[in-house]
């Protein structure tokens, strides 16, 4: 899977959010948002890049062209997580579990909340 910028990544977040969008609604979502309204060129470009690189699908109305994603957040975030740890703690989820709970990013009370929530699945 390819990485996306963090440009992207936060128009990514909007689509799926949204579902299915124009860039005009991009536009005023990210107005919506951060108080100011980018530019058209701007978002449009980034859609574009996310429709090459396949995380989208784009349908043509006119000149209009409607978004919709093609992976889930939830899917997105597996396979970024898989390769964090793939990239950072040598392909093992442990050594990634142990560094949360030793820089205190989770407590082990969560983290045996977490167990007892996957046995019971």
């Amino acid at each position: 899977m390819q990485k996306l910028t963090k440009a992207q990544e936060d128009l990514m977040l909007i689509i799926w959010e949204l579902g299915e969008c124009t860039v005009g609604d991009l536009r005023d979502a990210i107005e919506e948002r951060e108080g100011a309204k980018p530019a058209h060129s701007t978002v449009s470009t980034l859609a574009l890049a996310l429709l090459e690189r396949g995380f989208v699908r784009a349908k043509k109305y006119g000149r209009t062209f409607v978004y919709r994603p093609t992976i889930s957040r939830e899917e997105y975030g597996r396979r970024s997580l898989g390769q964090l740890i793939s990239n950072f703690f040598g392909g093992s989820p442990g050594l990634a579990v142990s560094h949360l709970v030793k820089s205190d990013n989770i407590s082990l009370e969560e983290l045996n909340a977490l167990v007892r929530k996957l046995e019971e699945e």
